[in-house]
């Protein structure tokens, strides 16, 4: 009698335990702790709310466009795309404070308790450019498309939805039952909301080249295929007041001029074409941006640094070919590649190397493995090398004066136990098929960071090909695979989102453009990628991060070049930005112009 007296006694009291627990209504959504700003904050610290809305920004890139439907993955798409539209929530965390979103098209927003369902009420002036109102029903027309025919890493992040109810024209509700979790109900807000009045009918899946429907601060108002396309700011934003927006959105027009090279863009920079170029490129800042508009300071070159995870430029591995499903192999290669010579050559030094895909970050491993990592790994470890559990890694280094020799002969060493023969002076596999590697890359610039290892690779007996593609030509191949080795430019979101499941899941690896660029096909990155993006808390994701790092590390999954923490901008003088720089990069959406009459 007594155990049943208390049976019931524990569950009346769990009964009202649960009922206490009360569903959190917000302004914005942290995966950490509470937001930074309050809901009555007036803008954010790195905005200038008196900034003027005038002038126009003239932005530089090369290549060329062809669609301009940005949600699928045909087609080559033109910067800024992302104006048209607003989101649900739009994200404070990536410029000063960790993953943290604030409403926008949403007023507010409601979160079960036990984050297995969030409710948005959507703000009653919210319209599309030609005046319609955004509606719920919009959110659960976008959220279905999204999931079914949408670009690879959205379908990923809107997989844990399990159901979209409309409550009433402005509220919905997205339903991710017991697998709910923070991280969920904060990416459920990241949705680029899509008219269902303008997209039924049309056929979402083919690319197109005609002029979306949004309802963004931003309308598209000319378009030269391939050339050029130009945003005209809306006078009737409906979002221009809100806090988030405060200093945001200045320029009244925004044009995006496309050049086929670097040194056409550069030329038209300081003839007053254009007046805005981000660059990636140190070698090619400090040698082509000169002239008498710089020395004369009628364009600025400004290197901004940034405290936050690294741009990571690394080579990947086309891990769908047999000749690099051996570790040793792929580790070879690494030794092959001298660094610190390349640094000193090319960039006087300046580029520190990379040394993770998750490069200055909390989720970045070092020394030993904690007895966490451990832990975590230690289930895995048959299909782990045992220098893991009982070494400090180091990526291969040399003293810089392009003699590689010990790290050639330690490559040499290691392609013998990975089964390659040298005959003739050609390394072969056992089938005596020549070791040939296809380097697929974006720009000649990347020619002068091969020559010296296709050199070392050809006293290995391996013949390096480089393939120099631009644009769209070099989107298309990477898409289909058509490489062997190619660079990429990798920065991690802090924690970890749908991006890194869309990189090294393997159910992505054979995905057509997809963003498994290598073909990542390994359970145990499956199972870490899966726990890291799920984690609880911070302490949960970096235990996860640097066990998965450790695993990409030691397995040599990729060879890394250099990081970056800083931006590189040339602009003509009268492009102005704040004062106080959000300590994760600029965005030139807070920038203005300065001068009335443009």
């Amino acid at each position: 009698m007594l155990r049943k007296t208390g049976g019931i006694l524990v569950l009346i009291l769990s009964c009202c335990v649960h009922s206490v627990l009360a569903d959190e209504v917000t302004h914005a959504v942290a995966l950490y702790g509470a937001p930074k700003y309050p809901a009555n904050f007036d803008h954010f610290e790195y905005a200038n709310p008196n900034a003027p809305k005038q002038g126009e920004l003239v932005m530089a890139e090369i290549g060329s466009f062809d669609s301009l439907h940005q949600f699928i993955n045909l087609g080559s798409k033109p910067r800024g795309l992302f104006w048209l539209y607003d989101s649900l929530t739009d994200r404070g965390h990536d410029k000063d404070e960790i993953k943290t979103r604030y409403g926008v098209l949403a007023e507010t927003i409601v979160i079960a308790d036990d984050n297995s369902w969030v409710k948005y009420k959507i703000r009653k002036d919210a319209r599309f450019s030609n005046g319609t109102p955004v509606t719920a029903e919009d959110v659960a027309f976008s959220v279905k498309t999204y999931q079914t025919q949408g670009l690879s890493n959205i379908k990923s992040r809107f997989q844990g939805v399990k159901s979209v109810d409309v409550l009433s024209p402005k509220e919905v509700r997205f339903n991710f039952g017991n697998e709910g979790s923070r991280l969920q109900v904060l990416n459920s807000g990241n949705l680029p909301v899509l008219s269902k009045h303008f997209w039924q009918g049309k056929d979402f899946t083919k690319s197109s080249l005609e002029v979306p429907l949004g309802s963004g601060p931003y309308k598209i108002t000319s378009v030269v295929p391939g050339r050029s396309i130009t945003y005209t700011l809306r006078d009737d934003y409906w979002a221009k007041d809100l806090p988030a927006n405060r200093g945001k959105y200045n320029f009244k027009t925004i044009r995006v001029e496309y050049f086929r090279d670097r040194n056409a863009a550069v030329q038209a920079l300081e003839a007053g074409e254009v007046n805005y170029i981000a660059e990636s490129n140190l070698a090619r800042w400090q040698k082509l941006y000169q002239g008498k508009a710089f020395t004369d300071g009628e364009v600025v070159k400004e290197k901004i640094d940034y405290d936050a995870p690294s741009f990571v430029t690394a080579f990947l591995f086309n891990l769908r070919e047999a000749k690099f499903a051996n570790p040793k192999t792929r580790e070879a290669l690494v030794h092959a590649f001298d660094f610190t010579w390349l640094n000193k050559r090319a960039f006087g030094g300046q580029y520190k190397r990379a040394e993770s895909l998750f490069n200055n970050s909390f989720l970045a491993s070092s020394g030993g493995v904690s007895p966490q990592e451990k832990a975590i790994l230690t289930p895995f470890r048959q299909n782990l090398p045992d220098e893991l559990f009982n070494e400090t890694f180091s990526w291969p280094t040399t003293d810089g004066s392009g003699d590689n020799r010990q790290n050639l002969i330690k490559a040499k060493a290691l392609l013998d136990e990975a089964g390659w023969k040298l005959e003739g002076g050609k390394l072969v596999d056992a089938q005596r098929k020549p070791f040939v590697i296809h380097f697929l890359v974006p720009s000649p610039d990347m020619k002068p960071a091969l020559g010296a290892y296709l050199q070392n690779l050809k006293r290995l007996g391996i013949d390096g090909q480089i393939s120099v593609r631009t644009g769209t030509e070099f989107y298309k191949q990477l898409m289909q695979r058509q490489f062997d080795m190619t660079p990429i430019q990798y920065k991690v979101r802090i924690p970890p989102n749908t991006e890194v499941q869309s990189a090294l899941l393997s159910s992505f690896a054979n995905v057509a453009t997809s963003s498994n660029i290598a073909g990542f096909n390994d359970p145990v990155i499956d199972a870490l990628v899966e726990e890291l993006v799920h984690a609880k808390d911070y302490q949960q994701a970096e235990n996860y991060g640097r066990a998965l790092d450790r695993v990409l590390k030691w397995k040599y999954y990729f060879l890394p070049l250099w990081a970056r923490n800083f931006q590189l901008v040339a602009h003509a003088d009268n492009i102005k930005r704040p004062k106080v720089n959000p300590a994760y990069g600029y965005e030139v959406e807070f920038w203005w112009d300065e001068n009335a009459s443009h």
